[in-house]
């Protein structure tokens, strides 16, 4: 079977799904064992999880899924929501186990302090655990409408694409800007805990005169399909998508055709610059908490950042997990098309994800776009920093002929949510609203490119 895991802590802030199994759709499966009460060996198992039995837990896997992940991986990934959302506190026992092709399948919801997973187990007919796949409920979306929304649909016919246009009052054409996700899949909302940054942008905007379109990502829609891809690459991910709702764009007659714009936060506006180059009729482009750097090394240094807030766990244990961490980078970054490496040691995420980046310079990239630009940046921002920002406004003054404008504010965090002190992933789950400072600035940037 095709395997794909969401990269943990680059998802970690917009939602995160985590996945590992075994058990491939073609397999041949036997009957599952009438001996075996797979309702206790669900209990069993998940006992050893959440009692921080890792090599117990561990070894209830099969063969196959062990060559797939590590012990290491699965305490780096369950210490990774301790931190995120607290120590766990309980799982339900109100469980239903589903038979499927032969494996017996068990969803077991586990809380912690500020937040909850849903843990998947499937079960080979010997009782071994063939596949892992955690949920994280506490970022699940509904898609929340704005009054003005308007249900869309645009993209492919393989991979249609679901989302919100949100209208100013009037009869239009209105400028429209569309709003580009971070890593990991999300929802239209850009929803994590109780936060909603892209809805509240769209309402703001709206409120200018300004329309907006949202949508849910491909890899939200299309989680199982993206996981059958064995050759994933940001085009499929995420450019394919914006290129369709530009163009589909340009078939509202509310919406004014040369003044669409592109704001891609995080991932969306490291990308940009690939963006621009495959949509040359934009008006203009937004660059919100962009990356200017190799995801790799954005994925260390968040993993430094958040052990450094953690104190549930001792040195010795941050030092393993930095230093797996730290393995992982190496590895992507000596990656060749002939390497051997298993996704596990590439931050499980597909070898041609991060071939296709290998040689990308946003940096380089971005003195080609002949259109306006505009930069916004949280200072208290840990997933992308302060770093990235001065990295994009060198390049900018390095480059006399770029149209661009840069902005900083003091108390945003990576959500553009007000705050003090440290930023930490628990802030996300604590309810804030896009800034209406920010907000102004990027309405200001449309109005004065639409007047041109």
């Amino acid at each position: 079977m095709k395997k794909y895991i969401t990269v943990l802590l680059l998802a970690l802030a917009l939602g995160c799904t985590f996945t590992v199994t075994g058990c491939g759709k073609d397999a041949s499966a036997p009957a599952a064992s009438t001996q075996i009460n797979f309702t206790e060996r669900t209990f069993s198992c998940i006992d050893l999880l959440v009692k921080l039995d890792y090599s117990g837990f561990y070894n209830c896997f099969d063969d196959v899924l062990k060559k797939e992940i590590s012990q290491s991986d699965v305490q780096k990934v369950w210490s990774d929501f301790t931190v995120q959302y607290g120590t766990f506190d309980y799982y339900k026992t109100d469980i239903s186990i589903i038979s499927k092709d032969g494996y017996q399948i068990a969803d077991v919801p586990c809380y912690f302090k500020r937040g909850s997973v849903t843990v998947r187990l499937t079960f080979n007919n010997q009782g071994e655990i063939c596949g892992f796949f955690i949920t994280d409920n506490t970022a699940a979306s509904n898609s929340l409408q704005l009054e003005r929304d308007t249900e869309v649909t645009f993209g492919t016919e393989e991979y249609p694409i679901s989302g919100s246009l949100t209208l100013p009052e009037g009869n239009g054409p209105f400028p429209v800007v569309i709003l580009v996700h971070g890593s990991g899949p999300s929802d239209r909302n850009e929803q994590i805990g109780p936060n909603l940054p892209f809805m509240d942008l769209a309402s703001q905007l709206s409120q200018q005169g300004i329309a907006v379109l949202r949508y849910d990502k491909r890899t939200y829609l299309y989680a199982a399909e993206m996981a059958e891809m064995d050759n994933l690459t940001v085009q499929e991910e995420t450019i394919d998508d914006i290129k369709a709702a530009v163009e589909f764009l340009k078939t509202r007659n509310t919406i004014n055709s040369e003044q669409i714009f592109i704001a891609g936060h995080s991932l969306g506006g490291y990308l940009m610059p690939r963006i621009a180059q495959q949509t040359p009729d934009a008006a203009g482009y937004i660059f919100l908490a962009a990356s200017a750097r190799p995801m790799e090394d954005l994925i260390f240094e968040q993993t430094e950042y958040i052990l450094s807030l953690d104190k549930s766990l001792d040195d010795t244990s941050k030092n393993k997990l930095l230093e797996q961490t730290l393995q992982m980078r190496n590895n992507i970054k000596s990656l060749t098309p002939d390497s051997n490496l298993t996704a596990a040691e590439l931050g499980n995420v597909p070898a041609s994800y991060w071939l296709d980046l290998q040689n990308y310079n946003p940096l380089t990239e971005v003195q080609n776009i002949d259109k306006p630009l505009l930069f916004l940046q949280g200072a208290r921002d840990y997933q992308v920093t302060t770093t990235d920002f001065n990295l994009w406004k060198e390049t900018v003054e390095s480059a006399p002929d770029m149209n661009a404008s840069m902005q900083l504010y003091d108390n945003l965090n990576h959500l553009f949510m007000t705050g003090t002190g440290k930023s930490t992933p628990a802030e996300y789950q604590q309810k804030g609203t896009f800034s209406t400072d920010a907000s102004d600035t990027i309405a200001d940037f449309i109005k004065t490119c639409s007047a041109e």
